[in-house]
């Protein structure tokens, strides 16, 4: 065997053992702590929901501000928990690196593009009643995809609110805002704090 060739093997050899490398991280970087935050922030939205501006399948044309109140949730939960994952990663295991990052986001975007579809969709047809079912469920594919380059934790929880969705659609949209309370709430700040306390923030 020529030099050349040798070193060709070798080469790969090296790119063989940093891509079954790369295949097998794990993201650890859930921030408990963050994901109990943004239950809370759910549930403030769930009370504006209900004590102020009404939910916004209640009437039609739904009040502005009760869609408005739970954009707010979802960009101050996507701060919360980013910030957290920022820091944990930063605090605990380094940074992110871009094989990981690349497969965390084939695991959680396609359900949350379809999420945002089926929205806008009954928006369009008048289907707010919908939307309960449709943001547990699409958000939880979204997170026990995610899971399985996760903690098992993650993957529970996702699982748990494609349970919540499915409540959501087999009971009456005057429930809605109950199950988005027990999901995007209480099952953000019970596995936030589970995570917390076994895997360290």
């Amino acid at each position: 065997m020529s030099d050349w060739e040798g070193q060709r093997g070798a080469r790969e050899d090296l790119l063989y053992i940093r891509r079954t490398l790369e295949a097998a991280e794990r993201f650890t970087a859930v921030p408990g702590k963050s994901l109990m935050a943004a239950g809370v922030v759910a549930l403030a939205g769930v009370a504006a929901n209900a004590h102020l501006t009404g939910a916004p399948w209640s009437q039609w044309p739904p009040p502005a501000q009760a869609l408005d109140v739970w954009g707010l949730v979802l960009a101050v939960s996507l701060a919360i928990v980013s910030f957290g994952i920022h820091g944990k990663a930063a605090r605990v295991h380094g940074p992110l690196k871009g094989a990981l990052l690349r497969k965390l986001l084939w695991s959680f975007c396609p359900a949350l593009f379809v999420g945002a579809l089926l929205t806008s969709l009954s928006i369009r047809y008048q289907s707010l009643g919908c939307l309960p079912a449709i943001w547990l469920g699409c958000y939880g594919a979204a997170v026990a995809n995610g899971g399985q380059v996760s903690v098992p934790p993650v993957r529970y929880m996702g699982l748990s609110f494609i349970a919540a969705a499915a409540g959501a659609a087999l009971t009456s949209p005057s429930m809605g805002l109950a199950w988005l309370g027990m999901g995007f709430g209480w099952l953000h700040v019970v596995f936030g704090a589970y995570i917390a306390w076994r895997y360290h923030g």
